[in-house]
């Protein structure tokens, strides 16, 4: 059986794969406003090990599955040359999920890699139910300038 996707559907994937496109090309730039530099951007298969490792058990499948299907997470160094992570949801309009899912990608990096891990999200726009989150620490929020979106 075939789900009907309507052309609203389409835009709306292409336009968070575009976002996503968009925010790795400023990998270098999230995790210098987070004070931190970046050594590099993990792939999926990356992700998808840690997601597979021993200290993973406890942690339900369908979690596993979205973490091994993060967004973007990035290896960075610290002011004290330490090696941490940067765990990055993006979205169009960044939303609770999104927050979620950012601050549990960072929880899971510091567990299954014994290093600091920084949770954003990012986006063009965010919705006003984060802004807690935001406010108290928990979410590290990036905007993404509309310009970035020009496509050359």
């Amino acid at each position: 059986m075939h789900s009907i996707c309507t052309t609203e559907d389409h835009s709306g994937v292409l336009r968070n794969a575009h976002t996503r496109n968009v925010a790795i090309a400023f990998a270098d730039d999230i995790a210098h406003d987070l004070g931190l530099e970046m050594v590099r951007v993990l792939r999926g298969a990356e992700i998808r090990t840690l997601a597979k490792s021993k200290g993973t058990k406890d942690i339900p499948a369908n979690d596993l599955r979205s973490f091994g299907a993060a967004d973007l997470i990035i290896e960075a160094r610290d002011g004290k040359d330490e090696t941490c992570y940067v765990a990055v949801e993006v979205s169009f309009t960044a939303n609770g999920r999104d927050t979620r899912r950012a601050i549990r990608n960072a929880g899971f990096m510091a567990r299954l890699t014994g290093r600091r891990a920084y949770s954003v999200v990012t986006g063009l726009r965010k919705d006003d139910g984060i802004q807690k989150a935001i406010a108290s620490g928990d979410v590290y929020w990036y905007q993404l300038s509309p310009e970035a979106f020009d496509i050359d």
